[in-house]
């Protein structure tokens, strides 16, 4: 098909989809509007286990978002890390949301980004 769309786009350009061009637009994060995190925010796959933490940014797309929140992680939930073996990469954090353990993997820990409460904020929730 000269000068086409065809099954990749066209020939050359920038920013091709499977139906079309991809604009900036809608695409969830772009380079134009960076998120802006607290100093205080760590990637949950940091954190040992038994610490209490505040949930501030989910940095994903937006099936893994909806995810998150679907299994109870939003911006402003606590989470408490229930295990976290840091010697074994592979395996996933456990983390406990309103009393429910969930199992999250290693690559979406890290884009789940919270602030660690400290001992008097997490014993009074």
């Amino acid at each position: 098909m000269p000068g086409g769309w065809g099954l990749f786009g066209r020939r050359g350009g920038r920013g091709r989809g499977v139906w079309g061009p991809v604009w900036p637009a809608q695409q969830p994060y772009s380079v134009a509007q960076p998120v802006q995190l607290p100093p205080g925010a760590v990637p949950l796959e940091r954190l040992p286990a038994g610490t209490k933490a505040k949930v501030v940014a989910i940095l994903a797309g937006f099936g893994a978002t909806d995810r998150a929140f679907q299994m109870g992680i939003a911006p402003g939930s606590i989470i408490e890390v229930v295990e976290n073996n840091l010697s074994y990469p592979w395996t996933p954090v456990l983390v406990r949301v309103s009393g429910t353990v969930v199992a999250i993997g290693r690559g979406f820990a890290s884009r789940i980004f919270v602030e660690p409460l400290g001992q008097e904020a997490g014993e009074k929730s």
